[in-house]
């Protein structure tokens, strides 16, 4: 993501053309960066990973990573990368307008887990407010 956001428009354009609602960044490797509009998160059914790479760091992502430890849900940074996409169970996006599951990237199909989407909601939902 950069000023001017030539680079992330052009690549959700493709994305859209693809049949995609998002595009995924990647760097030299297949290394998962973030969406073009968005931060992913991924589970592998005991944490939630989100990809130790660079990226904006969104504040729904800066929010969860604050409250999924005392919604009971572990909160890590890893490597992630394309090829080894099939070791998750699941995957969700997150920017400033909420939450979503991700059923696809590519070929690599993630189930939507019901149960983890609502969890992290309600992680989300019960982030404390700024004193203004």
């Amino acid at each position: 993501k950069r000023p001017g956001e030539f680079g992330q428009t052009y690549y959700a354009r493709l994305a859209d053309r693809a049949g995609f609602d998002e595009a995924l960044l990647t760097l030299p490797g297949g290394v998962v960066t973030e969406g073009a509009i968005t931060n992913i998160g991924f589970w592998d059914g005991t944490s939630v990973v989100w990809p130790d790479a660079p990226c904006l760091l969104g504040i729904t992502m800066a929010l969860l990573e604050r409250e999924l430890p005392g919604a009971g849900l572990e909160s890590v940074r890893r490597p992630v990368t394309l090829e080894g996409l099939g070791a998750f169970r699941s995957a969700f996006l997150t920017n400033s307008q909420g939450i979503a599951p991700v059923r696809r990237i590519d070929d690599t199909e993630f189930a939507v887990d019901e149960e983890l989407m609502k969890r992290i909601g309600q992680a989300y939902e019960g982030a404390r407010w700024d004193t203004i």
